[in-house]
């Protein structure tokens, strides 16, 4: 323990809370961390500090091997492998009567991220299929500060003022390299290579003022806002790329794409928002609410991209068809009233909103002007009802409607061709996409008999959805322009069981689970209209037996079957099932002070493509012992005992099968010593 922090305990224990973690390594992995915190009355004073290469995102994270820390999915939900420090203070403090200083601090975070992928993508066509190979890998070095801020000022008994204005600044550096071969029907259509080397630096301040008031009629309450976000960013990178195309083998050179570019852009972006509500309760049960919503938004985009010249070295011919320029004023007015019914046993909602948008966008692609000005009047509304049957029963039902406006990306006619092998127009006659949402949920519960269930069933239909419209030439490269299909839909239904049973000092509970989700899908591909059924059955069980001091055994079992059957298309289903069956094992000896933890995994998938591997084992164990009165943990953990830890994953969609291997983290052993001292003399201080 440090002198200093000693020194201090002995002689006002009660106004510290530290916690500081020592950790040795081995295989190159590490993770370190520290918690330190002054009370005085009001006054709080936190210090925080970690350092990990081992992707973990918590600053004192508990890893002793029992009840809270389970760790079998760690390797899993994570892409990539990051080293992250991060070092904060921060600072709360009563200042007056009135005035409380909820927040004021900083924090500084630098981390590097490792990314490395492959992708196999099957696009089906009418006449055909093409299938893509991908490979992808990436360094990302990020550091940035974080600036925040919370005052809470209340004049009086019934008002309240939120003050909380932040800031951010982070400069951030990427390389990256890709490679892609495509095939038509096993016959090579384009190759395409790229390196790219990126630099960015962004700058956001947001203060946002809050203000709140109750009045002296219960139920009464006005409350309104003024949220702003006031961002920059720029970013520089040097792309160098070449894509060649093939017809019948043969490299057809007048179509070759070679770049050697200085991309330089600048994004600016301005957000205000103003939110007002009135509450007024018209008897016990019923209150009505009249809401205001104003929202101001301007994004200014500015690209240059400069090829590169042999004569004079420099990144100084100007690329007029990849440059371009864009500024985007949106401002939306937005009227709501809100009418809630609360009785003994039924509860009701409904409100209704009317959004009046001005969309002004002006750009300039490839030398040319486009300008676009529309306004638009759509409704929204959402309602439900919620019906208690009994005092362990209840029934929920919703439904809501919405439009969606098209981007103005979306809407201009120009062409981008800032992909080599995807070139992108927008469409002007773009309309309004439609949805409409309806659920219902059903739940009960038994407490003396520790029985519950539920049931949940989910409806949307989508009208004038914005959907690719796309063609493939005989090269492979895709052209992509926008349109408006109706008719999407899907259904998902899903319930779950649980009972407990308890005896002496046992515990077993049980509790199997399932889910069915149906999606139909209209759209286009290479010219022509596709549709496609997807189906999903997800049945598991998850059990826990607990012997209280002793044993904790968390076996569960999930499966996922899909199913999709295609029209226009050259196959005419295609189906996968991913199984998962994990165990979680906690031992403890020694009156709980040695706990022996072991958490294992087995993924298989039944239909993955060649050099993608089908199935694999997942094991972690640790053993850590607790002594001086649990204030010290020390702890020897292997992470994928059996090195055998990937993530595979495959995609089935409306118009492709994609099959995708990321690089993530695998096997090292690592001894830990956690030191805690929010404990002294056996009491908590």
């Amino acid at each position: 323990m440090p002198r200093s922090i000693l020194q201090l305990t002995k002689r006002k224990i009660k106004d510290f809370f530290p916690e500081l973690r020592q950790v040795t390594v081995s295989d190159k992995r590490y993770d370190g961390s520290g918690f330190l915190s002054y009370f005085r009355d009001k006054r709080k004073i936190s210090l925080l500090a970690s350092s990990n290469n081992i992707n973990s995102q918590d600053v004192a994270n508990d890893d002793t091997g029992g009840k809270n820390s389970r760790n079998s999915q760690a390797g899993n939900t994570m892409k990539g492998i990051q080293k992250s420090t991060t070092i904060g203070i921060n600072y709360s403090d009563k200042l007056s009567k009135e005035v409380e200083l909820d927040a004021l601090g900083i924090t500084r975070t630098n981390s590097n991220l490792e990314t490395a992928s492959k992708v196999s993508k099957t696009t089906f066509l009418p006449n055909s299929n093409l299938k893509t190979d991908s490979e992808n890998q990436a360094e990302n070095e990020t550091e940035q500060y974080n600036f925040n801020s919370s005052l809470k000022i209340k004049p009086d008994t019934l008002s309240t003022i939120y003050f909380s204005p932040s800031f951010s600044h982070s400069k951030t550096t990427n390389f990256r390299n890709a490679k892609s071969t495509t095939f038509g029907n096993d016959e090579l259509l384009n190759k395409s290579e790229s390196v790219t080397n990126s630099t960015s630096e962004s700058n956001t301040f947001s203060p946002n003022l809050h203000y709140s008031r109750k009045f002296k009629k219960k139920g009464r309450t006005f409350y309104t806002s003024l949220n702003t976000s006031i961002s920059e960013n720029k970013n520089s990178s040097l792309v160098n790329s070449q894509t060649l195309f093939f017809e019948d083998g043969n490299e057809v050179v007048a179509k070759r794409d070679l770049r050697n570019q200085l991309n330089q852009s600048k994004k600016q972006n301005n957000n205000y928002s103003f939110n007002a509500k009135y509450s007024e309760p018209i008897s016990d049960s019923l209150n009505v609410s009249f809401g205001l919503n104003y929202d101001s938004k301007n994004s200014i985009n500015e690209r240059i991209v400069n090829d590169f010249d042999q004569i004079t070295g420099q990144y100084s011919q100007y690329n007029l068809a990849l440059s371009n320029s864009s500024d985007e004023k949106t401002n939306q007015l937005t009227p709501q009233i809100t009418i809630e019914l609360n009785k003994q046993k039924l509860n009701m909602w409904a409100s209704a909103n009317v959004d009046f948008t001005d969309l002004k966008y002006s750009s300039i692609f490839n030398g040319e002007h486009y300008e676009l000005q529309r306004n638009f009047t759509l409704p929204d509304y959402n309602a439900g009802l919620q019906y208690r049957i009994s005092q362990n029963s209840r029934l929920s039902i919703y439904n809501s409607a919405s439009f969606t406006i098209p981007s103005a990306a979306n809407l201009i006619p120009y062409t981008d061709e800032s992909n080599p092998l995807v070139t992108y127009q927008g469409n002007p006659d773009l309309k309004n996409a439609w949805s409409n949402r309806t659920s219902l949920y059903f739940n009960n519960f038994n407490v003396p008999k520790n029985i519950s269930y539920h049931i949940n069933i989910g409806f949307t239909y989508n009208n004038n959805d914005t959907t690719n419209f796309s063609y493939y030439d005989d090269s492979g490269k895709q052209f992509v322009t926008y349109t408006n299909i109706s008719g999407n839909k899907s259904v998902n239904i899903g319930g779950g069981f649980s009972k407990t049973f308890k005896w002496g000092d046992n515990r077993l509970a049980i509790n199997p689970k399932s889910t069915f989700n149906y999606r139909y899908n209209r759209g286009f591909i290479n010219g022509q209209e596709f549709t496609g059924n997807s189906y999903t059955f997800a049945p598991g069980i998850n059990v826990s037996y607990d012997k209280k001091d002793k044993i904790i055994i968390k076996p569960s079992y999930n499966v996922n079957y899909s199913f999709s059957n295609y029209k226009n298309y050259t196959i005419e289903s295609i189906k996968n099932t991913f199984q998962t069956f994990r165990l979680e094992l906690t031992n403890y000896f020694l009156k709980t002070n040695l706990v022996l933890g072991n958490d294992f995994e087995y993924n298989t998938s039944s239909n993955i493509a060649a050099g993608f591997k089908r199935d694999f084992y997942f094991w972690n164990t640790s053993i850590g012992y607790s002594f001086y009165n649990k204030q010290f943990t020390a702890k020897v953990k292997v992470y994928d005992v059996l090195n055998q830890n990937q993530s595979v994953k495959r995609t089935i969609s409306a118009s492709y099968v994609e099959d995708r291997e990321d690089l993530i983290l695998k096997r090292y052993v690592m001894f830990s010593l956690t030191m805690k001292l929010n404990k002294f003399a056996g009491k908590k201080m």
